[in-house]
């Protein structure tokens, strides 16, 4: 069976075939790496490359939270201005990676499209065009008559579009897995269903982590952990103001073409494969499951939540309840590794009328069936932009979290970044505004685009 096929695809069914070779608990290693996600993973192996031993641990299972349940998009469009320099190196990466690799990763390069369905998207389109011209050169207007010609079954109208032919698109479950491989054939140990407790310090530096397993040294640690970063950085007196949202995805049975290039527009997101299925979600909306630590950071959020409330469900149900539980039942320094494979359920409404949009948008679409659902978390950040740094406060520990649904496409890119300053290396100009003191300092600005 091939894994880009319709049955092979992520996020729950196909992951038994792509688990890499299990490690035991190391005593020491050079660095660890929290978290298994494609910054993980990508991290361990650039810092294996540059002759670190690598210890990876995951509470869970490789790949399996978002990073392989996202849309698989590949893109430098219409990110923000202070994130572009990072998604066009990870472009530049993309490429060349199932050489580097030795693994398939799902890569096509067929471009990325936002169409604009009023006046107001595409002045706002035009602007992000000529403030990033000298970044992203690539990215073109369109007028109504390129767009339609570009997209041929689209049957709404539209006042033109963003397009950048270089973007494109990859397959979540099998580029993280490429690099959690990779990175084992280069020594790396990874180990899973093993919880991080705590990160480790001595004399103001970092000195290993303790997991529920035991502890390992080491005089270096990565914090990818996505949505449990949080907990592990507070102890060591780090601010990191993160929140999760729950973001629904579908997968449908194989169609005509549909958009060669990754789609945005009328609130959808849409990815063709090259099966012919597609992956469609609802854009700039998602759900909030409300639990007691939906108050932690509050104030952070509170303005970009209110400015765009129309794009986010509250949702009173079992997250809340496990919450409880958890606060009952798991004393406060194991709460990191608690909550092992959570049940994240899709919304199912959602999904629907999703569906029913594409049908609706798409000439050859009508007979659109979703053969299935699933939802992730996304770790979110209140200005949507990540945390990618290695703050002065505690020496040896680099952070590479809070990526708000944009880890996947930067993740190459992020990898090569820590193994950097891993190697003492200033932080170059692509993540010196990613710090993670912008957020005790207040110097972080306003989400680029809804959250």
């Amino acid at each position: 069976m091939s894994l880009l096929s319709l049955s092979g695809h992520v996020p729950d069914d196909v992951l038994a075939q792509l688990v890499p070779t299990r490690a035991a608990l190391p005593r020491r290693a050079d660095v660890v790496v929290i978290g298994g996600g494609i910054v993980g993973c990508a991290s361990a192996y650039y810092l294996a490359a540059a002759g670190f031993s690598v210890a990876l641990v995951e509470r869970d299972t490789v790949s399996s939270q978002q990073s392989g349940r996202n849309w698989g998009f590949v893109r430098t469009q219409y990110r923000d201005p202070l994130e572009l320099p990072l998604a066009v190196e990870a472009l530049s990466i993309w490429p060349e990676l199932e050489r580097e690799l030795g693994e398939a990763v799902g890569w096509r390069r067929t471009g990325c499209v936002f169409v604009a369905e009023t006046e107001a998207e595409h002045a706002a389109f035009a602007r992000w065009r000529d403030t990033t011209r000298e970044i992203s050169s690539e990215a073109r207007m369109l007028s109504r008559q390129e767009t339609e010609e570009l997209l041929p079954p689209l049957s709404k109208p539209v006042k033109g579009a963003l397009f950048t032919a270089s973007d494109g698109q990859a397959e979540p479950a099998l580029a993280t897995m490429a690099f959690a491989r990779a990175a084992t054939r280069a020594g790396v140990r990874i180990i899973e269903d093993c919880g991080v407790f705590a990160i480790e310090r001595s004399a103001g530096r970092v000195s290993g982590v303790l997991t529920e397993h035991g502890r390992i040294e080491a005089n270096l640690v990565v914090c990818a952990a996505g949505a449990q970063s949080h907990r592990l950085l507070a102890p060591l007196g780090l601010t990191l103001p993160q929140q999760n949202v729950r973001s629904t995805v579908s997968l449908t049975a194989p169609l005509p073409p549909l958009s060669e290039p990754c789609f945005c527009g009328y609130g959808i997101g849409l990815r063709q494969r090259a099966d012919g299925s597609c992956i469609i979600a609802a854009d700039s909306c998602s759900d909030i499951d409300l639990t007691l630590d939906s108050m932690r950071a509050m104030r952070f959020f509170l303005p970009e939540f209110l400015r765009h409330r129309s794009g986010f469900s509250l949702r009173l149900g079992r997250p809340l309840l496990d919450d409880l539980h958890e606060r009952l039942a798991v004393p406060k320094p194991e709460r990191a590794a608690a909550g092992r494979r959570p049940r994240i359920p899709a919304n199912r409404d959602r999904a629907e009328r999703t569906g029913e949009v594409v049908r609706g948008l798409f000439a050859g679409s009508t007979g659109l069936a979703i053969v299935k659902s699933w939802a992730g978390y996304i770790d979110v950040l209140p200005d949507a932009l990540p945390v990618l740094d290695a703050p002065g406060a505690v020496s040896g520990l680099i952070v590479a979290t809070g990526f708000s649904g944009h880890g996947f496409g930067l993740g190459p890119a992020v990898g090569r970044h820590v193994a950097h300053l891993a190697k003492g290396e200033p932080a170059d100009h692509a993540i010196a505004p990613l710090k993670l003191e912008r957020f005790a300092r207040g110097t972080y600005a306003r989400a680029h685009a809804p959250l």
